[in-house]
């Protein structure tokens, strides 16, 4: 009867284990779409390599709806696969990261109030973007999750050595946190000398959403394992529930 509560109570928990590792691979999508597929339109002035991919949804933006929506709907898709999904698969082990990711989710999907103008437009200043009430929240919102993002592997390498499944990632995490961190760094004074912020900030956002991935499929993988070894369970109680089929030797007079 124990075993059947157990294994009544593992099922739904690696139902929501494999659908919120799917839902964290799909906000990656999402999210990469926004700043990816919305380049595409931008026009001649705004380039890459020195605008930022806040500057897909400022209100003066071709089609600014696009990328807010992606970006809308990768940060809630962040934030139940790390709430909803790794929280309760790490039971308990690791308590703060889960919500430093579903919380930097949220504010990297977050577009409101828009930033006013994009700097590739006339007229349009750093300066003038920073002062308003987008461009402040931007900033703060932004820099805030992409510093937690490039500290968090780091945190989590020393945290899921000790647990099944998890501890293969310790290396990968070991290295995304370095480049992260370094590439935080390049953005800060990329951002100050003006050399090329937007491939900088490009390239950390990928960097950071690759551990993420990683992370969702290693959530996946487990549901799968975990499936497995409990499907195995009832099959070897059978086994030694079962009476022998050995007849006792005859007893000698």
């Amino acid at each position: 009867m124990a075993g059947m509560t157990t294994a009544a109570l593992e099922k739904p928990r690696r139902r929501g284990a494999l659908t919120w590792g799917v839902v964290g691979l799909l906000a990656q999508v999402a999210f990469a779409a926004g700043w990816v597929v919305a380049e595409t339109w931008q026009g001649p002035r705004y380039s890459p390599l020195t605008d930022t991919v806040s500057d897909l949804q400022a209100a003066t933006a071709p089609h600014a709806w696009f990328p807010v929506v992606c970006f809308a709907v990768g940060g809630l898709g962040i934030f139940g696969f790390a709430v909803f999904g790794l929280r309760p698969a790490w039971a308990g082990a690791v308590r703060v990261a889960p919500w430093a990711i579903g919380l930097s989710g949220l504010a990297l999907g977050n577009s409101f109030p828009q930033i006013p103008c994009q700097l590739s437009a006339p007229g349009c200043t750093a300066t003038s973007q920073l002062l308003s009430a987008g461009g402040l929240t931007d900033a703060i919102l932004s820099g805030a999750a992409l510093w937690m993002l490039a500290i968090t592997p780091l945190q989590l390498a020393g945290l899921l050595t000790p647990l099944p499944h998890w501890g293969a990632l310790v290396r990968l995490l070991w290295v995304a946190g370095v480049v992260a961190l370094a590439g935080y760094g390049l953005l800060a004074l990329a951002l100050l000398t003006g050399i090329w912020p937007g491939l900088v900030e490009r390239a950390l956002v990928v960097v950071c959403q690759l551990w993420l991935a990683v992370v969702a499929v290693t959530l996946i993988r487990t549901s799968g394992v975990e499936h497995g070894l409990s499907a195995d369970r009832p099959s070897r109680r059978r086994r030694r529930r079962e009476p022998s089929s050995q007849t006792p030797p005859p007893m000698r007079d």
